[in-house]
C-alpha cells in the first residue's frame, strides 16, 4: 500500500500482508510511538490470517504463530489461495515484497523498520502525514460537494467541521438528532449520537474531542434504511470499484456483521431500494480518480447509507449518503467481497462476523458443520481465523437464507 507510487505497475508487486486493526486508533494521535489498547493487539494477534482472504496469489502474511501457519496452509488446501506465512523475523530477506498493514500511521512504519523490513518497501514519513490528512473526516464534506457538482443535484445534508463547543452545542440544538464525530475514528469510536439535543455529557465528551483532534464534524441524523459499502483498490494512479459491501451496525455504530454473497446479488439488493446508484458510483469513482488515487496505492472503502427521505416535496422517497465514512486501508467489507467472489458457493448467501468471548474459560460458539462443493463452502459453518484455546477474538463465515440475514 504506497501513498506515492513507484513505476512499478502493481500487478507485478509481491506482497506480505500485516493485519493491524490499531491503525485508526494509531492515526488519532499522529504520534510514532502509540501504544495499542489491549483489545487491539489481542485482535491482531487472534486473527493475524484475515488479511490471506484478500491477498493475491503468492502472497505472504505476516505472523509468528506456528497455529497460524498450520491453519493457513489447511485454507490453502480447502480454497488454493496459495498464501503463506513469514515471521517478522524474515521481514529482512523480504526486500523485494511491499509490506501491506491494515493501514499505515507512523508507529507501523517503526515497528516494521525494527522487525527488519526494507525502508524501501516502506512509505516514507512524509507519504504516511498525507495519508493521515486524507483520512481526516473533512474529506468526506469535500467528496460530497464534489459529487452534488457532477451529478448536478443535492444528495444529502453535508457534515460540518466545527472547533468549539459553543459551535458543536449551537449545532446540536438546532438538529437535535445528529452525530458528533471526531476527525479520525473508526467502528463506532470517536462517535457521540444524540437523540433529543443536548445531553448533560455532551459538552465534556466535546471538550476532550477538541482538545485531543483540534475539531470535530457534526452532521444531522438520518432515518436509515441500510448500511452498505462501495469498495475500490486504487493502483497505478486509478481507483477501480472491486465490489459493494452490505452490512449491519449496533446501537454504538459499531459493525455488527456483514452480508456474504456474489457481487451480482448485494448490486441488485442496493439498486432495487435506490436505482440511480450506479450512477452515483460513477461520480464517486471520478472524484477518487481525483483526489486519492493519485496519492494511495492499495484497498479503500467508503461507507454509505440509504435512508428515507420524508421531506421530498414528492413525498417519502429514498435517499443516499455516499460518503458517511472513507476508509484508506482493507476492511471487513473487502472480506466480505472476496468470501462472496471466492469462498462461498455460487447462489449461497450468509453472513461475516467477528465473535469475542470474555475469556478463555468461556466456551466458543458450537458452529454447525460446513459442507463443501466444488471447493466452496455449500452449508454450515466455518471459522476464518483458529479458534484457539487462547483466543478471544475470531472471523466466522455461516451460510443462512438471504431471508434470515
Amino acid at each position: 500500500m504506497w501513498i506515492i507510487c513507484d513505476n512499478l505497475c502493481e500487478q507485478q508487486v509481491k506482497k506480505a500482508y500485516y493485519f493491524n486493526p490499531q491503525n485508526d486508533l494509531a492515526l488519532a494521535t499522529g504520534g510514532i510511538n502509540y501504544v495499542a489498547p489491549p483489545f487491539a493487539v489481542r485482535m491482531a494477534a487472534d486473527m493475524a490470517v484475515l488479511p490471506a482472504f484478500i491477498a493475491e496469489p503468492g502472497s505472504l502474511v505476516i505472523t509468528d504463530s506456528d497455529l497460524d501457519a498450520e491453519w493457513l496452509e489447511g485454507l490453502n488446501s480447502k480454497f488454493a489461495l496459495d498464501v503463506h506465512a513469514v515471521r517478522r523475523t524474515e521481514l529482512r530477506h523480504l526486500s523485494d515484497y511491499r509490506i501491506m498493514p491494515w493501514g499505515w500511521c507512523l508507529d507501523m512504519r517503526r515497528r516494521l523498520l525494527k522487525w527488519g523490513a526494507s525502508s524501501a518497501s516502506l512509505p516514507s514519513k512524509e507519504a504516511i502525514y498525507h495519508l493521515r490528512g486524507l483520512s481526516h473526516r473533512r474529506v468526506t464534506t469535500l467528496i460530497h460537494l464534489r459529487l452534488q457538482e457532477l451529478l448536478g443535484r443535492r444528495l444529502c445534508p453535508a457534515p460540518v467541521e466545527l472547533a468549539t463547543t459553543a459551535e458543536v452545542m449551537a449545532f446540536v440544538e438546532q438538529h437535535r438528532q445528529c452525530y458528533i464525530k471526531t476527525p479520525w475514528s473508526s467502528s463506532g469510536r470517536g462517535i457521540y449520537h444524540t437523540t433529543n439535543g443536548v445531553a448533560p455529557e455532551l459538552e465534556q465528551w466535546c471538550h476532550g474531542a477538541l482538545k485531543r483532534q483540534g475539531s470535530v464534524m457534526c452532521e444531522q441524523a438520518l432515518d436509515k434504511l441500510m448500511d452498505f459499502a462501495v469498495e475500490f483498490h486504487c493502483s497505478d494512479g486509478k481507483a477501480t470499484v472491486r465490489g459493494y459491501s452490505v452490512f449491519a451496525t449496533d446501537s454504538h455504530s459499531q459493525y455488527s456483521h456483514g452480508k456474504v454473497a456474489e457481487t451480482q446479488m448485494l448490486t441488485n439488493e442496493i439498486m432495487a431500494r435506490y436505482p440511480q446508484f450506479n450512477e452515483v458510483v460513477a461520480a464517486l469513482t471520478q472524484v477518487l480518480n481525483e483526489m486519492v488515487a493519485p496519492h494511495y496505492s492499495g484497498w479503500m472503502g467508503v461507507d454509505m447509507l440509504l435512508y428515507n427521505n420524508a421531506q421530498a416535496p414528492e413525498g417519502t422517497l429514498v435517499g443516499i449518503d455516499p460518503c458517511v465514512e472513507m476508509n484508506l486501508r482493507p476492511t471487513m467489507g473487502a472480506v466480505t467481497i472476496q468470501l462472496g467472489d471466492r469462498i462461498i458457493a455460487p447462489g449461497c448467501c450468509g453472513t461475516f462476523t467477528i465473535e469475542q468471548r470474555s475469556s478463555t474459560s468461556e466456551q466458543w460458539r458450537p458452529l454447525p458443520t460446513a459442507e463443501f462443493r466444488d471447493g466452496r463452502i455449500a452449508s454450515g459453518a466455518m471459522s476464518l481465523t483458529p479458534s484457539s484455546p487462547t483466543a478471544l477474538y475470531r472471523a466466522v463465515l455461516e451460510l443462512k437464507h438471504p431471508s434470515t440475514i
